[in-house]
């Protein structure tokens, strides 16, 4: 399993919009696959390719794992999910890629409690602005126009993935932007703890701007 770097608040990449992809390459999928390995190692519910180092419009998502927790939160963040393949109507299958994203349309802005985000490891469980319901278009890994609507979890992490395209991070969102001081001395405490330490040792993380991928 090759898991791949994340970059760190405030690393200048993290704040600069993303390129749209034009090649639907093999190296496109390899890439994608990483980003999946890296999700999961970290256990992420999405990771936007900005936060691995590449400056591409790609993102991925998957909410199985929370949805699939007996905790009364996991219950009311449940999402409601119309996927669309060619124009199809197709059952959602997480993980879920999305290549050049577009928010259509939004519902009401809405509080959600829990954001958080792996480029601020450590720091979540925070109050932010996200709208209840989405419709996003975008391609798959093999040009496929898709389209997804929904609500829930799906919809805060998806629309957190899309601002990461876009330059913006989960504390530019914050409710409450004096706490944005707060997430970063809980970040700088957990990047300073043995536990975090460790677990980068034992993972191993590979740097994605060492490689050349014939997407860029």
């Amino acid at each position: 399993m090759t898991v791949l770097k994340v970059l760190t608040y405030p690393h200048v990449l993290l704040k600069k919009k993303a390129a749209p992809v034009e090649k639907f390459t093999p190296g496109l999928k390899e890439f994608v696959g990483k980003m999946i390995s890296t999700m999961n190692a970290f256990e992420g519910l999405g990771l936007a390719a900005p936060q691995v180092g590449i400056s591409k419009r790609i993102l991925i998502a998957d909410i199985s794992v929370y949805a699939s927790e007996e905790n009364t939160d996991a219950r009311a963040w449940a999402s409601k999910v119309v996927f669309k393949r060619g124009g199809k109507e197709e059952p959602a299958i997480f993980p879920m890629t999305l290549i050049n994203p577009e928010l259509k349309s939004a519902s009401e802005e809405i509080e959600f409690p829990f954001d958080g985000c792996l480029s601020f490891p450590g720091g979540s469980g925070y109050s932010s602005r996200r709208f209840r319901k989405i419709h996003v278009a975008a391609k798959d890994v093999e040009g496929v126009e898709i389209e997804v609507e929904t609500d829930g979890i799906l919809a805060i992490c998806l629309q957190h993935e899309i601002d990461h395209l876009d330059g913006i991070l989960f504390v530019d969102r914050l409710l409450d932007p004096s706490e944005k001081d707060d997430v970063l001395a809980v970040v700088a405490d957990h990047e300073s703890s043995s536990e975090h330490r460790k677990r980068l040792k034992r993972l191993k993380p590979e740097d994605a701007r060492n490689s050349t991928w014939d997407f860029v």
